[in-house]
C-alpha cells in the first residue's frame, strides 16, 4: 500500500475515531462501570490479605484437658502463646466443642498407673469436623504429643543404656530454598488474571453499545453510507472501545502498587519486588491486548440477534478465559517458552513475573506484542468484511 494513501486514509478516519471516542466516554454507565470495577478488586485483595494475617496472628486455639492431673508432664509442655489451656475437673467432649473450645483432651482414670508401669495409657482427643479451626488445632496437638511421646522415648531408652540412634538411622531434616518472590507467587498467582479480567469487564458496556447497540437505534447503517472502507469503521470502534479497557486496567494496576505499603506482605515471607520499570512494563503489554479485546466483543456483538443476546455472548466470552487461567494456576503447569506468544497465557505469564520480580524476556514480551498486534489486524479485515454483509443490519 502506498504511503500517503494510508495516511489519507487515516486523515479521512480522524473525525470518525472522534466522534466513536467521545460517544465511548460520553457514556458515564460504561465509565463508572470501568472506573469502580478497578479499583475494586484491589481493595477487596488488600483487605482480604490484611484479614488473613490479623486472623492468623489473633488466632489462639482453645485446648480443653479433663483429667489433666493424671498427666502433669503433658499439661505443662501444652502450654505456650498458640495455646490457650484450660484444666477442666469435668465436662462432657461434645458440649465442651460446641462451646469455645476447638479440642478436648481426655486422660483415662488409669493414665498415671499405666504410664509408671510402661503401659502406653491410653487418650482421646475429640474434635468436631464440622468447624473449619478443628482440623488445623487436631494438627497442632497431635504435633506436640507426638514431639513429647519421642522426648519419652528417647529418655527411657537413656536410662537403659540404649543408644537412640539405634532406632533412628537416619534424621530427615527440612530446609526451605523458597525465596520471597517465589512465595508471593503462591498469594499473587490470581492478580494476573484479575488485572485481565478488569480489561475485560471495562471494555464489555461500550463494545455492546457501538455494535448491537448502535445497529438496535439505527444509527449502523447511516455510517456504513458513508465513503469510508469497513476496516476504518472497525478499527475507530476497537480503539474507542479499547481505551476504556486500557483505562480501567492502568487503574487497576495503579490501585494494586499504592496498596501493597498497607498489605502485610512481609508477615507473609513476600518481599516488594515491582519496580517503576515493571509498572510500566505492565501498562504497555496491556495495551495490545485490550485492541484485541475490543475487536473480538465487538465482532461477537455484531454477529449476535440482539443487545441482550450481546451482553449473554459477551458476559460468557469474559469468563472463560479467566477459568482458564485459574486452571493454568491451580494446575501449576509448567509452560515452554513458546506459549508466551499465546495471548492472555502470555499476558498472564508477564504480569506474574514483573509483580515477583522475576526475569521476563523482553524478547517473549515483544513477539508476544506483535502476535497479539497480528491477531488485532486479521480481527479487523474480518470485521470489515462482516460489514459489507446486508444480513448485519436485518438482524433483530
Amino acid at each position: 500500500m502506498n504511503p500517503e494513501v494510508f495516511v489519507q486514509g487515516w486523515r479521512r478516519m480522524a473525525p470518525l475515531l472522534r466522534k466513536e471516542l467521545l460517544e465511548a466516554w460520553r457514556d458515564r454507565r460504561a465509565l463508572i462501570m470501568a472506573v469502580c470495577f478497578s479499583l475494586m478488586f484491589p481493595v477487596l485483595l488488600a483487605g482480604g490479605t490484611i484479614f488473613m494475617v490479623k486472623k492468623q496472628s489473633e488466632e489462639v486455639t482453645k485446648v480443653a484437658l479433663l483429667g489433666a492431673e493424671r498427666a502433669p508432664l503433658i499439661s505443662e509442655r501444652l502450654q505456650s502463646p498458640d495455646l490457650e489451656v484450660a484444666s477442666l475437673d469435668s465436662g462432657v467432649p461434645r458440649e465442651l466443642l460446641a462451646g469455645d473450645y476447638d479440642v478436648v483432651v481426655e486422660f483415662t482414670e488409669d493414665f498415671a498407673r499405666r504410664y509408671q508401669d510402661f503401659r502406653a495409657p491410653q487418650l482421646y482427643l475429640y474434635v468436631n469436623s464440622s468447624e473449619s479451626s478443628s482440623g488445623r488445632a487436631q494438627r497442632d496437638i497431635q504435633e506436640r504429643l507426638g514431639a513429647m511421646q519421642q522426648l519419652v522415648v528417647t529418655q527411657r531408652l537413656a536410662a537403659r543404656g540404649v543408644a537412640p540412634q539405634l532406632l533412628a538411622p537416619w534424621r530427615v531434616e527440612t530446609r526451605d530454598v523458597s525465596t520471597p518472590s517465589s512465595r508471593g507467587a503462591l498469594i499473587l498467582a490470581t492478580v494476573p488474571g484479575l488485572l485481565i479480567m478488569t480489561l475485560f469487564i471495562a471494555c464489555l458496556a461500550t463494545a455492546v453499545d457501538t455494535s448491537a447497540g448502535e445497529r438496535e437505534r439505527l444509527s449502523l447503517e447511516p455510517l456504513l453510507l458513508q465513503p469510508m472502507p469497513g476496516w476504518q469503521v472497525i478499527t475507530a470502534k476497537t480503539v474507542a472501545v479499547a481505551s476504556l479497557g486500557w483505562l480501567g486496567s492502568l487503574l487497576a494496576i495503579a490501585a494494586l502498587i499504592l496498596l501493597m505499603p498497607l498489605m502485610p506482605l512481609a508477615e507473609l515471607g513476600i518481599q516488594r519486588a515491582t519496580t517503576v520499570g515493571g509498572v510500566v512494563a505492565m501498562g504497555l503489554i496491556m495495551l495490545p491486548l485490550a485492541l484485541l479485546v475490543a475487536v473480538m466483543q465487538i465482532l461477537l456483538a455484531l454477529r449476535s440477534q440482539s443487545f441482550k443476546d450481546a451482553q449473554t455472548q459477551l458476559s460468557i466470552f469474559q469468563i472463560a478465559p479467566l477459568v482458564m487461567l485459574m486452571m493454568l494456576d491451580i494446575a501449576q503447569v509448567k509452560l515452554a517458552d513458546h506459549w508466551q506468544l499465546l495471548p492472555l497465557v502470555g499476558h498472564q505469564q508477564w504480569l506474574k513475573g514483573l509483580l515477583i520480580g522475576d526475569a521476563v524476556p523482553p524478547f517473549w514480551m515483544l513477539s508476544g506484542s506483535l502476535v497479539t498486534l497480528a491477531l488485532v489486524v486479521a480481527a479487523v479485515l474480518v470485521g470489515a468484511r462482516a460489514l459489507r454483509r446486508e444480513s448485519l443490519l436485518s438482524a433483530s
